[in-house]
């Protein structure tokens, strides 16, 4: 499996550590209802940054956060964000931070596991969106999460859609994610027919990173 080489993110919570940040810990209704986006950036951000060598308290996860959907990543409840606005804030902590990326959305399917394969191979984590339905954006098909058991066998465990989530390694049938705080799995055959039956490249598709310098 290609696979980012450092271990991901993890917050301190009652004596355990997540996989990554989950916006129902926040205190703020507007983020637990949809602060997906801003989760998926500052696990990004802290990834980069070298600060996902040691636990990050759930206290200081949350103050990053909130300041984060405050000031760069504003949500709209219930809508969230959309993903122009999650590119531009993404782009301003870049700066903020000196980190030689610039952040963009493909829109083209043809090589999206190419991307995705690529910035891990650069040991950066893969922002991307489990689209809305879309044109029908009120029906209510979803993508199957799976978690795995001890043995290696997997199980479905989730559900989403309108989701940003982050990649952290795959094979040729598995995409590793973290969502919720959860490492879960998604099976690559699905994404791709969630997408052509239910939703659009348009909206579910990769956050790149390009280095700039």
């Amino acid at each position: 499996m290609k696979s980012l080489r450092k271990d991901y993110v993890k917050i301190e919570r009652n004596g355990k550590l997540s996989y990554g940040g989950n916006q129902m810990w926040s205190d703020s209704k507007t983020l637990q209802t949809c602060g997906c986006g801003p989760v998926a950036v500052l696990d990004t951000i802290l990834y980069l940054t070298g600060r996902q060598d040691r636990p990050i308290s759930l206290e200081e996860y949350n103050r990053e956060l909130e300041k984060m959907s405050r000031v760069y990543l504003p949500l709209v409840k219930p809508f969230g964000i959309n993903g122009l606005l999650l590119a531009v804030g993404m782009n301003r902590l870049l700066r903020k931070y000196e980190l030689p990326y610039r952040a963009f959305w493909a829109v083209s399917g043809k090589k999206f596991w190419n991307r995705v394969e690529e910035l891990l191979d650069q040991d950066l984590p893969v922002v991307f969106s489990v689209g809305p339905n879309f044109p029908a954006v009120w029906r209510k098909h979803r993508l199957t999460f799976y978690a795995k058991k001890a043995d290696g066998s997997f199980f479905p465990a989730s559900s989403a859609k309108a989701h940003y989530i982050t990649a952290t390694g795959c094979d040729e049938q598995w995409l590793r994610i973290s969502s919720w705080g959860r490492e879960y799995y998604i099976k690559r055959q699905e994404y791709d027919e969630y997408i052509r039956k239910h939703s659009a490249y348009l909206v579910s598709n990769v956050l790149m990173l390009k280095r700039i310098r």
